[in-house]
């Protein structure tokens, strides 16, 4: 017998919170509306089956997260893999969301296809209370103002969001902004948005940023650079790039050819770079070309997803061989399914996004943890490329390609 039941929760700046329930009993779907004081408004329909009352149940409450209802659930009573938020963000989500430090935030960067306004939104991962704290109405480098990343900083008191090439930050209590970083592509820089962004290392406090002249900057916690070097190669475009978790080393990733052209087959190789010596430390070639580049805990191995969603995997520094990938949970001799991927601030969990999920392994055994699968009636995160956690590692959030953004306990 099929039984879901779920309670969602919508915030207003200027009403009071409303509600919706959705509970499936067998073959019958029941759903109460509410405000906050009120009493609840009931409906029941019978299905010919409880898979039908199943995917009615799920249709509803696909339908009350773009209404932009939440599931929120008190995080210190919940159990581990529990959802403690699980909320669709406001229009297409293209900058991605960021979790803060403390686990209490969720920004999002999102563009409105309606009005081509990009627009910046602050969420309470405790209530669903929504607050648009940017908008952005004109053109950037001549484009309409595409989002592709938002990051808050180690004390969430400022983000550093990108627009196009421009790399803005953000002071959250006035709103003054400064840019820190600005290419245009094909203009000044090969640089590709949707490739390289921004990105702190594990404590946020070096930021990787990419500026005109095909320019790789490191910023120190005043934006000032502590390093800088070309990404210019010869038919080399600089595909990925990454800060080590201590903030020492730099991973560049550059890519030329193709894998379905013979006469110009594929290249791929990568530098690292130790940024406090200013030196070239290592080079080598990849198989294949990475979705996104990282390194392990101890700056050791460079990590890496392949470009055939597989992953992720690890490679020496000083050999460029392969160390360790991640299986899949239901087939060892396989490479889990990955999007997109994430260490534990104290690197012994790693979580591993795949399509609708985020795998939660033993960064050690690569062993799965069996409490984050993903049950029936939890819908998913699509294409998971981005998992966040929360710096006392209480909190995991991933989100994808469909917009929805779920927060477990961790």
């Amino acid at each position: 017998m099929s039984q879901f039941d779920v309670t969602m929760r919508l915030s207003a700046e200027s009403a009071r919170p409303r509600f919706c329930r959705i509970a499936v009993d067998g073959s019958r779907l029941t759903t109460w509306t509410w405000a906050e004081g009120r009493r609840p408004r009931e409906t029941a329909r019978d299905f010919a089956s409880g898979d039908a009352a199943a995917e009615e149940f799920a249709a509803y409450r696909r339908k009350k997260l773009r209404e932009g209802f939440a599931y929120v659930a008190d995080a210190a009573q919940a159990a581990r893999g529990a959802i403690v938020l699980d909320l669709k963000t406001p229009f297409r989500c293209t900058g991605g969301f960021d979790l803060s430090p403390d686990g209490k935030s969720i920004v999002v960067a999102s563009f409105h296809d309606g009005t081509n306004h990009a627009q910046i939104y602050l969420i309470d991962v405790a209530t669903n209370d929504r607050r648009l704290i940017h908008t952005e109405t004109g053109q950037v480098g001549g484009r309409k103002p595409l989002p592709h990343a938002v990051l808050f900083d180690a004390a969430a008191e400022h983000i550093v969001y990108m627009l196009n090439g421009e790399t803005r930050l953000m002071h959250l209590a006035t709103g003054r902004t400064r840019t820190l970083a600005s290419y245009m592509q094909f203009a000044d820089a090969k640089y590709n948005p949707f490739r390289v962004r921004p990105q702190w290392d594990a404590a946020r406090r070096r930021l990787l940023v990419f500026d005109r002249g095909d320019m790789v900057r490191v910023l120190d916690p005043e934006a000032k650079s502590v390093f800088e070097t070309s990404s210019a190669r010869m038919s080399f475009e600089c595909w990925a790039g990454a800060l080590s978790p201590s903030g020492r080393l730099l991973a560049l990733c550059f890519s030329k050819g193709s894998r379905y052209d013979e006469n110009n087959p594929r290249e791929v190789e990568v530098e690292v770079w130790d940024i406090d010596r200013q030196e070239l430390k290592h080079r080598f070639p990849l198989d294949d070309q990475p979705g996104a580049i990282g390194f392990n805990p101890t700056d050791t191995l460079l990590v890496t997803n392949s470009e055939f969603v597989a992953g992720p995997s690890a490679v020496d520094l000083e050999t460029g061989e392969l160390a360790w990938y991640c299986p899949d949970p239901r087939n060892s001799t396989r490479w889990a399914r990955c999007h997109g991927w994430a260490y534990s601030p104290d690197g012994k969990t790693l979580a591993v996004g795949g399509r609708g999920d985020t795998l939660i392994v033993d960064a050690a055994t690569r062993r799965h943890d069996p409490a984050f699968v993903r049950r029936d009636g939890e819908g998913g995160t699509g294409r998971t490329d981005i998992i966040r956690f929360s710096a006392d590692q209480t909190l995991v959030a991933s989100g994808g390609d469909n917009g929805r953004v779920i927060v477990r306990k961790l």
